[in-house]
């Protein structure tokens, strides 16, 4: 078992109690959710419901085919429009993870009880912060599921091959296979204690990034037909109308799209526009160098990392991109200001 960092170690040992004396857990992710907030969120409910824990998923928005193999057997995510609402006022403890501030939370929002929440989060985070009865949250580390190991190493029962395997997807997709700077030694401990708990690397693989839908191949095809840059080559983005999502439908997620236009060559900062119709624009970010692009977020109202980050924006498209634009722009000379 991988040692806590001394100051998690109270935050984690106290929301282990929490959840291991609640009757009923309910936990929810931020909309879109990702690998890595639906794996701390899979990865408590094996670990609680093996305790004999009635344990409930919330899914803010439609949860993703591709980590469909997370979830426990005959455990299906509840929407907002569905029984969600119910479950999450009813339950004895509300857990967050993988975000900190109820605009990230949809339609569930309204619902929390600040007595009843727990925060597992590795955002960083400001004046929106939610309140909550009890936190655990670390910008420095490298995902959500380091801080759920962390409790979960606290509660009396082992970690198990499913949470195991929930764990280490969130790993793997939020340092990008372990490319990202967030690639920390403990995250590579981490990996490897988990892999020795039992977990399929190769089995985990397919899922993530071993496939390839006809409709992720069109929008792939769509965006980078639509691929530009600035001058110098600095500053690489593309848009996707929203026939795009009309004609290959909308995906689970688009980061290897963003993935593709941050890895051309001379690329520091990428950006991701969708237009997701009635005037609502999601912008995703991407530095490979020092440019801090959650500034750019944050000007937007989102937020998110300095080498990830977006924001959903209602605005003209055409306009929205100006503005995103001039602030990465922006960014790249402040980076050239510091090194001088």
């Amino acid at each position: 078992m991988i040692a806590v960092p001394a100051h998690r170690l109270e935050s984690a040992k106290r929301i282990a109690r929490a959840l291991e004396a609640a009757e009923s857990i309910a936990v929810c992710t931020h909309v879109g959710g990702d690998g890595d907030g639906w794996g701390s969120a899979c990865a408590l409910a094996h670990h609680f419901l093996a305790l004999g824990t009635e344990v409930h998923l919330l899914a803010a928005t439609p949860y993703p085919d591709r980590f469909r193999f997370l979830l426990p057997e005959g455990l299906e995510p509840f929407g907002p429009g569905d029984r969600g609402k119910e479950v999450l006022r009813s339950a004895a403890a509300q857990v967050v993870v993988d975000a900190s501030e109820l605009g990230r939370l949809g339609e569930f929002a309204p619902d929390f009880d600040p007595g009843r929440t727990l925060l597992i989060d590795h955002h960083p985070v400001g004046s929106s912060r939610m309140e909550a009865a009890e936190s655990l949250i670390d910008p420095d580390a490298t995902a959500a599921t380091e801080l759920v190991y962390d409790i979960l190493s606290q509660s009396d029962a082992s970690i198990g091959p499913a949470a195991a395997q929930a764990l280490y997807v969130g790993l793997v997709t939020d340092t990008g296979s372990f490319r990202y700077s967030n690639s920390t030694p403990r995250a590579h401990r981490l990996a490897a204690e988990l892999i020795e708990v039992g977990i399929d690397v190769e089995f985990v693989y397919g899922p993530l990034f071993g496939t390839l839908t006809g409709g992720e191949l069109g929008t792939l095809q769509a965006a980078l037909a639509g691929l530009q840059r600035d001058a110098d080559g600095r500053i690489s983005w593309t848009c996707l109308a929203s026939s795009v999502s009309e004609q290959f439908g909308a995906q689970d997620d688009y980061e290897r799209v963003i993935d593709f236009v941050r890895n051309l060559v001379g690329t520091e900062i990428a950006v991701l526009f969708r237009d997701l119709g009635d005037g609502l624009v999601k912008i995703s970010l991407r530095s490979n160098g020092a440019a801090d692009v959650s500034t750019v977020a944050q000007a937007l109202g989102g937020g998110g990392h300095r080498k990830a980050a977006g924001a959903e924006v209602r605005g003209e498209l055409l306009e929205l991109t100006r503005r995103v634009l001039e602030g990465c722009r922006k960014q790249l000379a402040r980076g050239e200001e510091s090194e001088g």
